[in-house]
């Protein structure tokens, strides 16, 4: 390890990814085990809490002992990187994890990492870590404070007639036991209950129920967030109603320009769009399927006179990669009912092709290619404009 880089984290002190331990206890695990359900980061041991170097007598048995510990004290696992960095004030040991997308504990507890200080997870920290690490779980609970009464029955009989003909005349066979069979509705004690995905899917007023759940649609004359708004949509209702609202915004903000193509032969005049509307339809499709539901925040598409920005939360799920999911190897979706039957209704494509299908819209209408990035907390979809002015 470069000794530029241990002096920089001496002299930054310690944060929210960075701790320092004069010398090794079992509280060097606590740390890297709270680095690993928060944010990744390393421990500094040798180093006293002023960023002081102290010095460690035996380097190689501290280091052996954090790696011994971190296998056989934490579950699951963990698998530090360790380097013995020697410094002119004396040897020091550098353990470094990443964030791991799982839950891990040490003798039975959680550990996070806030600001400066490691401690025990709260029971909401629990919760929030073991959603992260099963983010699929979270659309089959039960919609907080929600009744059957909350669901469109309408809806949901129309679905079924559509997708099982004759199910509902079927002996024994009623509306909440073909809910509770797709996962739309929970049996609890004499109640049946909506599910996360039920109030999403059919619910009567989602957006009563969790604000959150809603898409916001934003239309600027400029290209910074600050220039004039000059077209806003707030959608209401079902997830299947926020992508229709949001493509009667995109069709009505969409510029259209008329020019000259090349045939080969000769030159054509056509209608030439800013975007073709299958991958704008597609980016907010996929925001709206595969946004994590349990976080307070929204799905945001920003229209630009340069781009289009489409923002959900919640990035990729652990284990996968922006490379694995462009190359069509994405095995994981963490609304599987939600996004199922989306696709069933005829709003997405078949599970892995969709920023796919964004890629060859893009490069079919001869537009810069699509900007996709993802991190902790937010997936955004960037398309950038085919012509920037008309």
């Amino acid at each position: 390890m470069d000794v530029s880089t241990v002096a920089e984290w001496l002299a930054a002190g310690e944060g929210e990814q960075i701790e320092f331990k004069e010398r090794y206890t079992s509280r060097v695990i606590e740390s890297l085990v709270a680095l690993a359900n928060t944010a990744g980061g390393q421990v500094l041991i040798g180093v006293d809490a002023r960023g002081k170097v102290v010095g460690l007598t035996d380097a190689n048995k501290v280091a052996e002992s954090v790696i011994g510990a971190s296998r056989e004290a934490v579950s699951p696992p963990l698998a530090p990187t360790i380097e013995i960095v020697r410094l002119p004030e004396g040897a020091i040991v550098v353990a470094q994890v990443q964030a791991t997308g799982r839950m891990h504990a040490k003798g039975g507890a959680v550990f996070v990492r806030r600001g400066r200080q490691t401690r025990r997870a709260s029971h909401e920290e629990i919760r929030f870590l073991t959603l992260r690490e099963t983010p699929e779980v979270y659309e089959t609970l039960p919609c907080p404070g929600a009744s059957w009464s909350d669901l469109d029955e309408a809806a949901l009989q129309k679905y079924f007639a559509a997708r099982a003909p004759g199910a509902l005349e079927q002996q024994g066979l009623t509306l909440t036991t073909l809910a509770i069979g797709q996962k739309f509705a929970v049996q609890r004690d004499e109640a049946v209950v909506p599910t996360v995905a039920g109030i999403v899917l059919f619910g009567l007023y989602p957006h009563w129920r969790q604000p959150s759940w809603c898409l916001t649609a934003l239309r600027f004359s400029g290209v910074e967030i600050t220039d004039p708004l000059v077209d806003r949509l707030d959608t209401e209702g079902t997830a299947l109603r926020a992508i229709e609202q949001s493509e009667a915004f995109l069709r009505r903000n969409l510029r259209v320009a008329r020019l000259l193509v090349d045939k080969g032969t000769h030159f054509e005049e056509q209608d030439v769009p800013e975007y073709p509307l299958a991958a704008a339809h597609e980016a907010v499709a996929n925001a709206v399927a595969h946004r994590d539901y349990a976080e307070p925040s929204q799905v945001f598409v920003r229209l630009y006179d340069d781009r289009l920005e489409v923002q959900s939360p919640g990035g990729l799920l652990p284990g996968l990669t922006l490379e694995k999911v462009l190359a069509g190897g994405e095995t994981r979706r963490r609304n599987p009912v939600i996004a199922e039957v989306l696709r069933q209704m005829g709003k997405m494509t078949t599970v892995g092709r969709g920023l796919a299908l964004i890629q060859q819209e893009m490069e079919s209408l001869g537009s810069p290619p699509p900007v996709f990035e993802s991190d902790a907390l937010h997936f955004r979809v960037t398309l950038p404009a085919r012509h920037r002015k008309l």
